[in-house]
């Protein structure tokens, strides 16, 4: 295939960008396309799914993929027996190999020693999801499963529809080498969590039977793996009364290693006199196994009062693990020695700093967990939560917290990375709580306080999740105020999935309940939210009237002013602009808002430089660059420094100057993955290369900036590309290919409401229409970019113009930007 062929090219030299002409003839030989440039970034374009490749002014660059990822659980250290299953599960070369069996008889264990002694075939990852479709409480969906699959295979933009996940899965899997463990699951579960491509397999465990798929059933112990278990864990005695302990345990790995456990600490004979008993046997039954209530009966029993009162208690934790601090919350005292003892006793599971219990163990604990509530539980994760999230969000509007207990345990968030590696090892057990949470105000205020890490971090199926169930909770309650913060929420999430209709719809319910209940602070945060929506969808004057009502409302809200000096940017008037960035800047003076005050002056040397006013931005450069200065490289935004010099070399001329630039920016935007910026750049390379001369590369750019543009729903940055492509075209006396482009480009920005960047398509257009000989259309198309110009107030493209409107040229010049 062609797109193999490339990805061979590129890998050709590692790390190094491979020229155009080269990688043309690497895939397509002699037999070369209509348009090889043209095709060859199509091809870059749909590798681009599953690799990360760099353009480079002579060529691709395709970024070495780093190490898989490594999600599989530690394999047991004292693992036994299995060597039949073993050995049917390392011959197997089937895509999907279920491992079935009853509960307790080591499914997992197997699975995770199979796939580690594997791991060394499949370099590309190995991943590990634990769908927990016996536990108790929620299942794992398999958006939730996918989402962290993705992100783990090194995916940025997850989207949240399962059929759109399935298929980026798909495309990241078809070239890859990855083993994939999917722990208790269901046959219905597995489909979408199913690699692509013939190198990748998938382990799956279940209880039910998998018909269809090769299967490896597992029983329980037989006499020689219970025995050589026993002996691993130095299990001494007679071989009556380790066969007798084996009976008893009914030959299940999980009840022999917990009474082994329990054993290890006194005389095998006392111990199975009281396993003995009958009054043992038929207490707490699970999965109808009286040995195994044995067994686990018998060892708590065993425990010191604060450790059987923690046991019963972890039970309540409905995520898949926790840390010390949880069960110190619970207990109500630091757990660390009744933890400690619990994991002797092979109740509770260790792994580093986290602690978990097996499915079945937790069934037993909730058994025996009678009224004992989860509240402060609920609390600890709601304490540290607002805690984490101030210490990332310090200016997001959040909800105000009740009274808390003072003994609960806190966190103290020292840095931003400190609280997102809390929220990374919590994220899981908080969403899995809020339902557990009722109607209590717990339920949304934990949804709220998850905002703006899942907004910046991108856990948007989580996020769904939680805000859902927040609302429903709010809902139950009958609080008027949750329900619209809520629905401000789900609607965020929306917008954060570009899901724009559906945001909107949101933020206008959420509106419209605190009619009901006003509340400014919120009604504000809301109101911005909308702008924005309305901003991308294309919506700019309903964008402004709701920015308008939200600076109203607020008049010190920096937000309300930038974003509104935004829109105004693409609307006009650009005076309008100016002056609510300028209300942004006035409101920016303290030294903490330094980092806000830099992106202020970035906006305003834009909005001079789009008036034409480069001296009054050089200026504004240079107020930046000072301020820049002072501040840690990653809030300095260097990009925009550097775009803003070369801009203006740009549009004075000075190809080559802006050119060098121009690249240097963009390579910055590509390290700190601003996909946006990236897009923009590649025109204003595109367009320096056109006044070079150099049109083959300026198309190369303007094609690799329409593309980033499209991926990322991104309309400015689509416009302006396809009016580059117009213009480069137009330079290479391919008119008819301009004119379509031109035409489209004047589409996509009316359908924007684009008008500031609608003035340079209309002049772009008018010189095509001159060279075309249309001299009437072109005189047309000049008068109508005018006044646009004169009524949004932009110039930038002034002198483009006045050349359209002196003379017609008398074949296709060129029209740079």
């Amino acid at each position: 295939m062609r797109i193999d062929a490339l990805r061979r090219a590129l890998a050709s030299r590692p790390g190094l960008a491979v020229p155009f002409d080269a990688l043309v003839d690497a895939v397509w030989g002699e037999r070369l396309p209509a348009n090889p440039r043209q095709a060859l970034r199509n091809l870059v374009q749909r590798l681009r799914a599953t690799e990360q490749v760099v353009t480079e002014p002579g060529g691709y660059r395709l970024v070495l993929r780093g190490p898989g990822p490594r999600q599989l659980p530690a394999d047991l250290p004292d693992f036994v027996g299995r060597a039949d299953e073993i050995a049917a599960a390392l011959g197997s070369t089937a895509p999907v190999l279920a491992i079935t069996g009853p509960p307790g008889v080591g499914k997992t264990s197997l699975a995770v020693h199979v796939a580690h002694r594997l791991s060394e075939r499949f370099p590309d990852g190995q991943l590990h999801v634990n769908l927990r479709a016996f536990a108790e409480g929620a299942t794992v969906t398999p958006q939730q499963a996918l989402h962290r699959f993705l992100r783990a295979l090194g995916a940025e933009d997850i989207p949240v529809e399962l059929s759109a996940q399935v298929e980026l899965f798909g495309r990241m899997t078809a070239g890859r080498a990855v083993l994939v463990v999917i722990d208790n699951a269901t046959p219905d579960l597995i489909g979408p969590l199913l690699p692509a491509g013939p190198n990748s397999r998938v382990i799956v465990t279940s209880r039910a039977d998998f018909a269809g798929y090769e299967q490896v059933k597992v029983a329980v112990f037989t006499e020689d793996e219970a025995q050589e278990l026993l002996t691993r864990m130095r299990i001494s005695g007679s071989p009556d009364d380790r066969a007798e302990l084996v009976r008893l345990c009914a030959h299940l790995p999980l009840a022999l290693r917990i009474a082994a456990a329990n054993v290890s600490a006194g005389h095998l004979v006392d111990y199975l006199a009281d396993l003995r008993g009958d009054d043992r046997l038929g207490a707490l039954e699970i999965e109808g196994d009286a040995a195994v209530d044995a067994a686990f009966e018998h060892s708590y029993e065993a425990q010191p009062a604060r450790a059987r009162r923690l046991f019963r208690l972890l039970g309540l934790i409905p995520g898949q693990d926790f840390g010390a601090e949880a069960a110190t919350a619970l207990l109500g005292s630091p757990a660390d020695e009744p933890l400690r003892q619990l994991v002797a006793a092979n109740l509770v599971q260790r792994n580093g700093d986290r602690y978990g219990l097996h499915d079945l163990i937790r069934m037993y604990a909730l058994r025996l967990t009678t009224g004992e509530p989860r509240t402060r539980l609920l609390d600890y994760y709601l304490l540290n939560a607002e805690a984490a999230a101030r210490t990332i969000n310090p200016d997001f509007a959040r909800m105000p917290l009740p009274p808390l207990p003072d003994d609960l345990p806190r966190h103290e968030f020292a840095t931003k990375e400190a609280a997102i590696a809390w929220f990374d090892a919590e994220r899981g057990n908080i969403v899995a709580a809020i339902p557990h949470a009722g109607a209590a105000p717990v339920a949304w205020l934990l949804a709220d306080m998850l905002r703006g890490y899942f907004y910046f971090h991108s856990y948007r199926v989580d996020w769904f999740v939680a805000a859902r169930a927040g609302l429903a909770a709010a809902e139950q309650a009958g609080d008027v105020l949750a329900q619209a913060v809520m629905h401000g929420s789900v609607g965020l999430a929306h917008f954060a999935a570009s899901q724009l209709a559906d945001a909107v719809v949101e933020f206008g319910r959420a509106r419209a309940l605190l009619k009901q209940h006003p509340d400014d602070r919120m009604l504000v945060s809301l109101l911005i939210n909308s702008g924005l929506a309305y901003r991308e969808l294309g919506r700019l004057r309903e964008g402004v009237q709701v920015l308008t009502e939200a600076g109203e409302r607020q008049p010190d809200n920096i937000a309300a002013a930038f974003n509104l000096g935004g829109i105004y940017l693409e609307l006009g008037p650009l005076s309008a602009s100016l002056a609510n960035v300028r209300r942004a800047l006035d409101l920016t003076g303290s030294p903490e808002m330094a980092h806000a005050r830099l992106f202020a002056l970035d906006a305003l040397v834009e909005v001079f430089e789009t008036m034409g006013d480069f001296d009054q931005a050089a200026r504004t450069v240079e107020e930046a660059a000072a301020l820049r200065a002072q501040l840690p490289p990653e809030l300095s935004h260097r990009t925009s420094f550097y775009s803003a010099t070369a801009l203006t070399a740009l549009s004075r001329g000075r190809y080559q100057e802006a050119l060098d630039a121009f690249l240097k920016t963009l390579e910055v935007a590509q390290e700190e993955g601003r996909q946006r910026e990236e897009a923009d750049l590649h025109d204003s390379i595109g367009d320096a290369h056109r006044g070079l001369g150099d049109v083959s590369r300026a198309l190369a750019s303007h094609g690799e900036g329409l593309a980033i543009a499209v991926k990322n729903g991104y309309l400015r940055g689509e416009v302006d590309n396809l009016a580059g492509l117009a213009a480069d075209h137009h330079a290479a006396g391919e008119l008819t290919e301009a004119l379509k482009l031109a035409r489209l480009a004047r589409e996509r920005a009316e359908s924007g409401e684009l008008r500031v960047r609608l003035v340079r398509v209309l002049v772009i257009t008018a010189g095509i229409q001159r060279s075309l000989g249309d001299h009437a259309a072109a005189d047309a198309t000049a008068r109508e970019a005018r006044a646009l110009a004169e009524e949004t107030e932009c110039r930038l493209w002034d002198r483009e113009l006045r050349e359209v409107l002196a003379q017609p040229p008398a074949n296709g010049g060129s029209t740079s930007s």
